[in-house]
């Protein structure tokens, strides 16, 4: 997910065996997982909304859905 009020890119994962996740990468390069889905497909799809709704919300309120703190995406 990409900005002018900041940044953040969002994939997929396995995290550490627990599944796939939805992973979202700052440009510092530090990641922290949104959500664990079922399946890789799941997974694709939340991240692909996950980013639409990056590049619609502003800052606060996106940071504050997904429970991530402002710093991290404007940092």
């Amino acid at each position: 997910m990409r900005s002018g009020r900041g940044a953040a890119t969002s994939q997929f994962e396995n995290c550490s065996g627990r599944g796939p996740s939805v992973v979202v990468q700052n440009a510092s390069g530090e990641k922290r997982v949104l959500e664990l889905a079922k399946t890789v497909k799941a997974a694709r799809e939340r991240a692909v909304s996950i980013e639409k709704e990056f590049n619609t919300l502003n800052t606060d309120q996106w940071c504050e859905r997904y429970n991530v703190p402002v710093s991290f995406v404007s940092g």
